[in-house]
């Protein structure tokens, strides 16, 4: 015999999908389960779930004959839950949470076609949107999925949104490269601009000591007596060809 329990908790991930729309359920939100049994002795872990978005899940007859407090995981769920899920119950059985949300936005725009027929028979200005009339149902949390999943407790805890710490480092080593470039484009001298100044002063300054030292050092070299007796020599030829060239020349 299958024994079928009914449990209400907060999604501890994102992998359970909902029985109903055959949404994923996100995590943290508020879930309803519908637990299934071999016997009552079998533990929890071992049991086969069907999971529904609170909005999405209607409440079966056996919920109504069961005290709220006796309800699998209702003592752990927030105060605006636990007032949730006893409205949805007291709709009996096939009441859901949709229910509530929808007319409450009928009520609410109804609210508003009348505040505006109103106005304009009267030739006023409209009136502002109607603020919500059900202190149950948030604007930001109307589907009953539990506004867990938008908790900033994450950042106080010290947790980081993996996503948005991959996006980070990616954006750091982007502004790496960029200011990289920028201090290399800096450091480049500009056209007409001498090689020795800023960054390249000292490498510019060693290649024109280098230069310049090189024709000094090759003018001050002392000549050794070969090449002072070689140079004498030439300088010799040079005289005996002038005074050939200047006798042939008369004659």
């Amino acid at each position: 015999m299958v024994v079928i329990t009914y449990c209400v908790e907060y999604a501890e991930s994102q992998k359970s999908t909902c029985l109903k729309c055959n949404k994923i359920i996100p995590n943290k939100s508020l879930r309803v389960g519908r637990m299934e049994r071999q016997s009552e002795k079998e533990k929890k872990k071992f049991a086969k779930f069907r999971w529904y978005h609170f909005k999405c899940f209607e409440v079966p007859e056996i919920m109504t004959k069961i005290p709220l407090h006796l309800i699998r995981g209702q003592v752990n769920l927030l105060d605006k839950d636990k007032v949730r899920l006893e409205r949805v119950i007291k709709l009996g059985a096939g009441g859901s949470w949709g229910q509530i949300v929808d007319n409450h936005k009928k009520k609410v725009k109804e609210e508003e076609d009348a505040a505006a027929a109103e106005a304009l028979a009267n030739g006023t200005p409209l009136p502002a949107r109607a603020s919500k009339s059900d202190p149950d149902i948030d604007t930001d949390d109307e589907d009953g999925t539990g506004s867990r999943s938008k908790d900033f407790t994450a950042q106080l805890t010290g947790e980081v949104d993996r996503k948005q710490e991959r996006k980070n480092r990616k954006m750091n080593k982007l502004k790496a490269k960029t200011d990289g470039a920028k201090v290399a484009k800096k450091n480049v001298p500009k056209k007409g601009e001498s090689a020795t100044k800023g960054k390249f002063a000292g490498k510019g300054a060693a290649m024109a000591v280098a230069a310049s030292g090189k024709s000094n050092v090759s003018a001050a070299k002392p000549m050794s007596a070969v090449e002072k007796a070689i140079a004498a020599s030439r300088e010799d030829s040079k005289k005996k060809q002038e005074q050939l060239k200047s006798k042939f020349g008369k004659k």
